[in-house]
C-alpha cells in the first residue's frame, strides 16, 4: 500500500501541530523536510510550498487538472506506470507478496 499524497499531507499536518520546531521547518524548507522525512528525492521542477492559516482564512487546494483528451508524454507514463506478479486469483494466500507493502517513513529525525 502507497502512501497518497492526502495521507502524507495528513501526517505533516499532525507532526507541525504537535511540535513546533517541525513546524518551524516545514514552513522554512518544506522540500527538504520531506525529502528527509519519506526518504525520497524530490525532482528539481518539482515544488513543495508550506502555507501557514491563519484564524481568519482558510485554504482550498484545488488539485491539477488535466484538459481532457490530454495524453502523458512518454517520460511522464514511465513515472506513473506500475505492476505486480500476482499468483493466482490474487488471493492473498497465494501471494507473492506484492499485495502487502507497506510504506515506511523516518518520523524521528533532526531538524536542521
Amino acid at each position: 500500500m502507497k502512501m497518497t499524497r492526502g495521507e502524507m499531507q495528513d501526517l505533516l499536518a499532525r507532526f507541525s501541530a504537535s511540535n513546533p520546531m517541525y513546524r518551524s521547518a516545514l514552513l522554512r524548507n518544506p522540500k527538504a523536510l520531506v525529502e528527509k522525512q519519506f526518504n525520497l528525492t524530490v525532482p528539481d521542477g518539482i515544488r513543495i510550498q508550506a502555507v501557514e492559516e491563519s484564524a481568519y482564512t482558510l485554504y482550498v487546494v484545488v488539485p491539477h487538472a488535466v484538459a481532457a483528451g490530454a495524453e502523458l508524454a512518454d517520460e511522464d507514463l514511465e513515472k506513473v506506470a506500475g505492476g505486480a506478479t500476482v499468483k493466482g486469483d490474487a488471493n492473498c494466500s497465494d501471494s507473492d507478496g506484492a499485495m502487502n507493502t507497506v510504506v515506511e517513513i523516518n518520523a524521528e529525525f533532526s531538524l536542521l
